[in-house]
């Protein structure tokens, strides 16, 4: 019994060792979807302008370097009077919210091509205004 016990123990620990790091529960996969990561610190975000292709599907990771920011990306087009948004987000709600200490993700997918303007979701200060970036969806 006491041997069963040992030897499934090993199986148990050498099985956990071998299970891939990265993938989380809940999405976090990243195969497939188009990853951009993007720095935030006072009035700038780095890169501030993306490229992606049109029917991707997008993940942004927003992480603030100095205080809290956040992302709040146009779901229209600026060029002309789109009636129908370009970006399907999965999660609207999360689209320009901000938690201090947290990193923002928005995922959706990139329908129209066009550029879409995208601003710093929290006020931070006199230069916020100019806080802004492209995505340019080809």
């Amino acid at each position: 019994m006491r041997n069963r016990l040992v030897m499934f123990s090993g199986i148990l620990i050498l099985s956990a060792l071998a299970t891939p790091r990265g993938i989380q529960a809940g999405g976090g996969d990243d195969s497939g979807v188009h990853v951009v990561e993007i720095s935030a610190k006072k009035y700038e975000f780095s890169p501030n302008e993306i490229r992606v292709k049109a029917g991707e599907r997008v993940r942004l990771k927003v992480h603030s370097v100095d205080e809290p920011h956040g992302v709040k990306l146009s779901s229209y087009p600026e060029e002309g009077k789109a009636k129908a948004a370009g970006l399907k987000f999965d999660s609207p709600d999360s689209n320009g919210k901000v938690e201090k200490n947290v990193d923002q993700v928005l995922e959706f997918i990139a329908l129209m091509p066009g550029t879409y303007e995208f601003k710093c979701a929290k006020l931070c200060g006199m230069g916020h205004g100019k806080m802004k970036g492209k995505l340019i969806v080809e």
